[in-house]
Formats: structure tokens, C-alpha cells, sequence
């Protein structure tokens, strides 16, 4: 069976890939679960995602550190607001066009769900950084 175990970064950019042979799906868990160090780690086989796994984070973090992951949130909003801007623009043309709206509709649907990510994610770490700097 062909895995994958990606190395994710803090944003879920991939920082890492390994390709492995496994036997089964629970053998590249194992390897997966053993291969977290400092950043996230995904397993996949095939097209599957079979686990995501976490480092052991340190309570205390450096506000320095929260506050250039709050810079890259801020910077995830405002790209999401132009792509979703972009695709209402997509709908509309499409709709005076009399074509089929729906595949239109779900990738705006996804990129509303993934602002509202980048939202909640934005106001946890600016709560963060806000409660460090008292």
C-alpha cells in the first residue's frame, strides 16, 4: 500500500513528503505518529487522509512568535476576501450567461468556510497576543 507522510507547517503548507510502502493503513499511522517532531504531520494513503497529528506544544508561547502568526491571518483574510470577491464576480458572469451555477456556487461555499477559519483563527491568536501584552 503506498503512503504519504507530509511535514505541515503552522499554516498547513507542506514543508515535507515521504513516500512509504506500508502493509496496512495502521502501520503508516504508526509511522506517522512517531514521525511528529516540531510541526503537524498528515498521513495519507492514496487520496485518503487517514490522521493528522500534533506536536506537543509548549504552553508558553514566545509573543513575538504569536505575533507574526497574526500578521500571516491578517494577510489569509484579506486574500480571502479577493478571492471570494473574485468568484461572486465568476457567478455573476456565469449567471448572465445562462449557465450552470452549481460547481460555481460549492467553490464559493468553500472559500466562505475557509474565511471563516482564517477568521476564528485571527481573533484566538489576537486575543492571545492581546492577553500577553497586559
Amino acid at each position: 500500500m503506498r503512503c504519504y507522510i507530509f511535514t505541515l507547517d503552522d499554516c498547513g503548507s507542506t514543508l515535507n513528503a515521504h513516500e512509504i510502502d506500508c502493509n496496512n493503513a495502521e502501520e503508516a499511522l504508526q509511522l506517522g505518529s512517531a514521525a511528529v517532531a516540531n510541526d503537524p504531520v498528515e498521513v495519507w494513503c492514496g487520496p485518503r487522509r487517514l490522521a493528522r497529528f500534533e506536536p506537543e506544544r509548549r504552553q508558553e508561547r514566545r509573543l513575538s512568535n504569536l505575533g507574526a502568526r497574526l500578521i500571516v491571518a491578517e494577510r489569509y483574510l484579506r486574500e480571502g476576501e479577493q478571492l471570494i470577491s473574485q468568484q461572486e464576480r465568476v457567478i455573476a458572469h456565469l449567471k448572465r450567461e445562462g449557465r450552470d451555477l452549481a460547481l460555481a456556487f460549492s467553490i464559493l461555499d468553500a472559500l466562505i468556510e475557509t474565511q471563516k477559519a482564517h477568521l476564528q483563527e485571527r481573533n484566538l491568536l489576537a486575543a492571545e497576543v492581546a492577553k500577553r501584552s497586559e
